[in-house]
């Protein structure tokens, strides 16, 4: 699945989409975990391939979804 995503910022999501591959069951709202230090909120889900086509090596994947720890 590939999904886009904008970063947190001071817990906000800002800034430009950017497309990650994640696992199956996301969707928009999601919180996800980028590497660990990064996070990010899912703005699209089920991106079509043809809209990463030119940078397709680039693409990372996500974590999976963030749970925040108590």
């Amino acid at each position: 699945m590939i999904i886009k995503l904008r970063f947190t910022h001071g817990g906000e999501p800002g800034g430009r989409e950017y497309s990650y591959y994640a696992p199956d069951g996301m969707k928009p709202g999601d919180l996800v975990d980028i590497d660990g230090r990064k996070h990010g909120v899912v703005t699209a889900v089920d991106v079509p391939e043809e809209e990463i086509e030119s940078f397709r090596d680039k693409v990372k994947t996500v974590n999976g979804k963030y749970v925040k720890e108590e």
